[in-house]
């Protein structure tokens, strides 16, 4: 019988949530659980109040304006009306990262499939990033779209986001930064950043419910839009509207999602202040746990670089299944397998079986990394 749950699944989904959003939400969406960009009763009006300060929030958190906020129900949904709004007629070389996750993998992909331009890795040693290979391939194939993710959902190893698109932009390319793994747990300025186009998920880092993600606009780049429905407004045109963000975000919103995030959002940037430092805390303890197994497992993840919270490591007694298994069987909640990222597995030499992945959150506990240590002293 299980005794305790132990939950280092952060990576996939951030659990538990904060206790406002548990006491609140369901308050929240009785009282006010309508569509907020429909009508203008008291009802609406109150719920796009919400709405609004939400936007507020995730502008704080990315360092922008609140109307370069786009909710979408999905990163992967975000990812797709990005990647396929863009206009592919003089695109000739499309560059990503070899950690890339398929929700940007899968729909560039498919763009190549569709329009023939030249897709390429960006040079990696490992995990480390070959600038002076990378300038030099820029130089005679330059870039049109580059797409990075900030950090890897498989071994979390940050990526020097902004150095990559600076040399991008040396040649005007389209930069598209996949933030995942990181918003809320890093700070993200996309000026700095110089990223054109970032992806965002609600249910990781900023601790809300599933079915919130989006992107941020962060150019004056024009992306057609790639989904058509109701807005709204401009409900006489057959065309989708050209204002921001009604040109994206189609189709009754999902509200108890909206005051969910705001709530959890609310709460990150007024109580949990502490996140990151924290969360680098417990990410160093468990690689200390990992190294003390060396015997039983191999650490796929790279302790000398920064790290989001997420590690991989490889059984050397067992498959990655069979200890997803065996955990689980102690209350430990893991995740095994290619975790939807199988470039990231050929880069580091971990494919076909993949790892196991550790990945810790705001209300991980030492206590926790205790059970798992001794959990592994028992195999």
């Amino acid at each position: 019988m299980i005794k305790k749950t132990v939950y280092f699944d952060n990576a996939a989904t951030s659990f538990p949530k904060p206790p406002v959003l548990y006491s609140r939400l369901l308050e929240l969406y009785e009282r006010i659980g309508v569509n907020g960009s429909r009508g203008h009763h008291h009802l609406a009006n109150e719920m796009n109040e919400y709405v609004l300060q939400l936007r507020k929030n995730l502008g704080e958190i990315f360092k922008t304006l609140p109307d370069n906020v786009i909710l979408t129900s999905s990163a992967t949904i975000a990812a797709n009306q990005i990647i396929q709004g863009l206009d592919f007629s003089k695109i000739r070389n499309v560059y990503i990262s070899p950690f890339e996750h398929n929700a940007t993998f899968r729909p560039i992909w498919a763009m190549q499939q569709l329009h023939g331009f030249k897709l390429k890795e960006i040079p990696f040693d490992g995990f480390s990033w070959n600038e002076e290979k990378t300038k030099f391939i820029f130089s005679y194939e330059p870039p049109d779209i580059v797409i990075c993710t900030h950090a890897s959902n498989v071994f979390g190893n940050i990526l020097p986001v902004q150095k990559i698109f600076k040399s991008a932009k040396e040649y005007s390319a389209i930069t598209i930064l996949d933030c995942a793994q990181t918003a809320g747990t890093m700070q993200t300025d996309v000026k700095k950043l110089q990223a054109d186009f970032i992806i965002w998920a609600g249910h990781k880092g900023l601790y809300g419910p599933s079915g919130i993600g989006g992107f941020i606009i962060n150019s004056s780049y024009c992306l057609a839009p790639v989904l058509f429905g109701g807005t709204g407004i401009s409900s006489e045109e057959a065309n989708m509207p050209n204002s921001i963000p009604e040109r994206f975000e189609i189709g009754s919103m999902n509200s108890l999602s909206i005051l969910g995030l705001f709530l959890s959002t609310d709460w990150l940037l007024k109580e949990a202040k502490d996140s990151v430092t924290k969360k680098q805390r417990l990410t160093e303890k468990l690689f200390t746990t990992f190294k003390r197994h060396s015997d039983i497992c191999h650490i796929a993840s790279d302790c000398s670089i920064e790290n989001i919270g997420v590690i991989s490591i490889v059984p050397q007694i067992m498959s990655p299944a069979e200890l997803e298994s065996y955990l689980s069987l102690q209350g430990i909640c893991v995740r095994a397998g290619l975790h939807c990222a199988p470039l990231a597995h050929k880069q580091v030499g971990t494919a076909p079986e993949g790892t196991v992945r550790f990945s810790a959150g705001y209300f991980t506990t030492e206590d926790d990394i205790l059970t798992l240590d001794k959990s592994l002293d028992a195999l």
